[in-house]
């Protein structure tokens, strides 16, 4: 059986047991995107294309016609742009996943390189241009270095709603699977859609589907399952181009509207609030562990030797390619129910300030949360759904941060006269939330961890982490 997956992913030139699984595959944020885009920030310091800070989605006013414009070009200096094409198009913003040969993704330096001639030329166009959500991932072909852009054209305005834009790739989902199989493509639109989901934002919902690969007719099928999918949860199907690309490339921009206030209020966040996260996170452990054990012996020697038999292994590997591939809409439906509609004051003792998707950082989104607040936050316990495979992917280095995901939980900060409330509606909606920390000061960005969380990291690389006694 497993023989046959691996044939069908040969016969089209893939090792299926070397692609990454999830969000692993990205490139560095903390150590090479954040540093590039602050250096590329400085570089095109007043150019009309406007590049912000991490967010979790792109948020601007919405219109009654929303426009997807997708367009392929290659980086570096023989990047290929043709400046009347943007000026036609006259986008307000756009989304875009750059595929990053190896050799550009280990510094910011040669990053920042590859990346400052496409966004020079993008600032040469004269289109008042705001970049939205990006993110990078690492290809070993130097020739598919490449930006795919969907530059976002909303025309007629409506006032009191907002729409939210997000794009998210992955090379695969589970390699154990075949390349086909629908699971494949949904978790990676399910990996897509969350971070608007995290943002309460659940209606009018549109997919446009990123799939790169060479087979025409695999290209096709799994565009019938992105279809398939859009039609069953009652989604657009947005049909834009396709590409060309030997490595494996699954996920899409998703795009969805709302009347609420988004919860990225980071300036509302105050000491004794608490931190709720909506379930256990760390979805990636079993996959990457049962991967390792089919590659070598020694690593299903040594998970059976610690009590956890190959079929129980290959087991949660299944429930957690169950849980990225289920859609989190009634998460974002309960986190819609504490925002404020558009205009309305924001109630921090009614409404959630800030809400973050937990899913490719794991234990660093807390730093992540604290920097944007600039306040210290404390955790109490990381709850993690596989915690034995996640302690032994870590001590054994299959993953350097053993709490990543994919289509992971949601952080959540909420007042005290509150949260009682969100962790009932979390849970009467099937999920199973707890309260992790509090926020303790303001003024110093600053997180402390339990000794715990050293078991499923084998570096805490954040230097605003202290890890407890």
């Amino acid at each position: 059986m497993m023989e046959d997956v691996f044939k069908e992913y040969r016969e089209i030139g893939i090792s299926s047991l070397e692609l990454a699984c999830g969000c692993a595959v990205k490139v560095d944020l903390e150590t090479v995107v954040y540093p590039a885009i602050r250096e590329l920030r400085r570089r095109l310091l007043n150019k009309r294309f406007d590049i912000p800070s991490k967010r979790d989605a792109e948020i601007v006013g919405a219109g009654r016609k929303v426009e997807v414009h997708r367009r392929v070009y290659k980086l570096g200096f023989e990047m290929d742009m043709d400046l009347n094409d943007i000026r036609s198009i006259n986008p307000q913003t756009c989304v875009a996943v750059f595929q990053v040969f190896q050799r550009y993704a280990g510094s910011y330096e040669k990053f920042t390189e590859l990346l400052e001639p496409i966004y020079k030329r993008i600032s040469e166009s004269g289109a008042n241009l705001r970049f939205g959500k990006g993110h990078s991932i690492v290809t070993t072909a130097p020739e598919e270095s490449i930006a795919i852009f969907d530059f976002i054209t909303v025309r007629e305005p409506i006032a009191g709603k907002l729409l939210a834009i997000n794009n998210d790739t992955v090379n695969i989902i589970d390699p154990t699977i075949g390349i086909g199989d629908k699971r494949q493509v949904i978790g990676a639109l399910c990996n897509a859609l969350n971070d608007l989901f995290v943002l309460g934002v659940h209606k009018e919902l549109r997919v446009a589907p990123l799939i790169g690969v060479l087979d025409s007719s695999l290209r096709d099928k799994m565009i019938g399952h992105a279809r398939n999918f859009c039609r069953e949860l009652e989604f657009e199907f947005v049909d834009v181009p396709q590409f060309n690309s030997r490595r494996l490339f699954i996920g899409g921009t998703v795009l969805g509207t709302t009347e609420k206030q988004p919860p990225t209020r980071e300036e509302l966040v105050k000491p004794g609030m608490d931190v709720v996260v909506t379930r256990p996170f760390g979805e990636l452990s079993p996959i990457t562990v049962y991967v390792s054990s089919l590659i070598d012996g020694e690593v299903a020697s040594e998970v059976e030797s610690r009590g956890i038999p190959l079929n129980e292994l290959k087991r949660m590997k299944e429930r957690a390619i169950e849980i990225i591939s289920s859609p989190n809409i009634r998460a974002a439906k309960v986190v819609s129910e504490y925002l404020p509609k558009i205009g309305e004051g924001f109630n921090v003792e009614e409404h959630i300030p800030l809400a973050s998707d937990i899913s490719g950082p794991g234990i660093y989104i807390f730093a992540e949360i604290a920097e944007r607040t600039n306040t210290s936050i404390e955790v109490s316990e990381v709850p993690l759904l596989f915690p034995e495979v996640s302690e032994y992917a870590a001590e054994r280095f299959l993953m350097a941060n053993a709490t990543a995901g994919t289509n992971g939980a949601f952080l959540l900060i909420t007042h005290e006269n509150i949260t009682e409330d969100v962790v009932k509606d979390f849970s009467r909606a099937g999920y199973s939330p707890r309260v992790i920390g509090k926020v303790r000061e303001t003024g110093l960005a600053k997180v402390r961890m339990p000794k715990e969380v050293l078991k499923y990291v084998t570096n805490i690389a954040n230097p605003i982490i202290e890890v407890g006694d």
